[in-house]
């Protein structure tokens, strides 16, 4: 899959600029069975556009939920996030209707992307919300999210057996411009290229287990990274309103591809929310899991990665 460079003169232009900033460039094309990055060749940004920035199960849904409510000032909306916030890279809807589309869209727009920051357009005026999580949650999120799908879905790791499953998902290795691995080393991948650039004011980390410890002081934080004013009452509401029970009883509404026959239960899309399934795996799964991880990133890289808390 090599190195990319987009063709448009004025973006090379931009890339030549970016360099001498120590700004993210894209220098890399990811492409897998549902994704391909060429397709941000044609995207045309706003200054106020949000991008959604996460690895996969790591709260994506989550976080456009809190997005729309934040945007729209009204728990009761009745608009589907996923639909109107676009997956840049995926071909789930053709790129011209997709460019049209937001083309169109006359509120503040955001949209999300599982691609590390290599393989996606950076904007220094619009802002960059990196949502992680626990990978040992991810892992089993992502076993319930695939064995949901109407779809065959590769997914070499995949087994019955659950610790043979976990371990062959922690040690296998990652593929240079590969997406949809579902791997640890994919996941840490993707950290690791945003981790370059959290100096920038304009990239924001957020963690899983923070939303859930704490919504609405991290709704609150949201909203003054993407200069929202909400009264207190009103984000009271909107905690309710994305609660994981609230948003698991309008899975219809919530769900991505809602009614397009995706899932084989689209409620089931939002399965538990909770920690991993500690019983499901044994003292050597995990200490295969450490070991693999600790080859990927530092220690205080995978303190956070698990927990979260300040980065």
């Amino acid at each position: 899959m090599g190195e990319y460079s987009s063709g448009f003169p004025q973006m090379q232009e931009e890339q030549k600029i970016m360099d001498k900033e120590d700004i993210p460039i894209r220098t890399q094309r990811y492409s897998g069975f549902a994704t391909d990055s060429t397709r941000w060749d044609d995207f045309r940004h706003r200054d106020d556009d949000i991008f959604i920035c996460t690895p996969c199960k790591c709260g994506t849904t989550w976080t456009q939920a809190l997005c729309a409510l934040l945007i729209f000032k009204n728990p009761e909306h009745k608009k589907k996030p996923a639909m109107i916030s676009p997956w840049v890279d995926a071909h789930l809807m053709p790129l011209e209707s997709m460019n049209a589309m937001l083309a169109s869209q006359n509120h503040r727009r955001f949209m999300k992307t599982h691609t590390p920051i290599d393989g996606i357009n950076y904007y220094s005026a619009s802002t960059y919300i990196v949502v992680y999580r626990d990978p040992r949650d991810v892992y089993f999120s992502l076993r319930n999210h695939i064995q949901n799908m109407n779809m065959e879905v590769q997914s070499e790791w995949l087994e019955e057996d659950v610790s043979e499953s976990f371990r062959k998902w922690a040690v296998a290795p990652n593929v240079a411009g590969a997406s949809e691995l579902f791997t640890l080393s994919e996941m840490v991948h993707h950290y690791k290229s945003f981790l370059n650039f959290k100096h920038l004011p304009n990239i924001h980390f957020f963690h899983f287990s923070e939303l859930k410890r704490d919504l609405l002081g991290q709704l609150q934080r949201l909203a003054g990274v993407l200069n929202i004013e909400i009264e207190a009452d009103l984000l009271e509401r909107f905690v309710i309103a994305a609660g994981f029970e609230s948003m698991k009883d309008k899975a219809s509404q919530y769900v991505p591809a809602s009614g397009m026959q995706v899932w084989k239960n689209e409620t089931k899309f939002f399965n538990r929310g909770d920690a991993y399934h500690r019983s499901e795996l044994k003292q050597k799964d995990l200490e295969i899991y450490e070991k693999a991880i600790s080859q990927l990133i530092g220690k205080d890289e995978i303190e956070w990665l698990e927990h979260g808390h300040n980065i």
